[in-house]
């Protein structure tokens, strides 16, 4: 009775474990974003960055735009490049 009542618990723990998230590709893109913006920034020069996204000596972009990665929202802001989390 006790190893069956042993087994019991252990499946129990393991399926009531909580399921974290893994997907963090949100946090890469606000880091590499900032990071790839200092840079333009710093260098005084302008800077391609992924999916469409340029800036120019000053961090600025030259196009507004939302980026999602599943129900995370990010607006970039025309000109000064501010990310506007959702």
């Amino acid at each position: 009775m006790l190893i069956g009542l042993l087994f019991l618990s252990v499946m129990l723990s393991v399926s009531l474990r909580p399921r974290v998230d893994l997907n963090l590709e949100h946090y890469y893109f606000l880091n590499d974003y900032v990071l790839t913006q200092s840079e333009a920034i710093k260098e005084k020069q302008y800077r391609p960055y992924e999916q469409g996204i340029y800036f120019n000596s000053m961090g600025h972009i030259d196009l507004a735009r939302t980026v999602e990665f599943g129900n995370h929202r990010f607006t970039l802001n025309l000109g000064n490049g501010y990310v506007l989390i959702k």
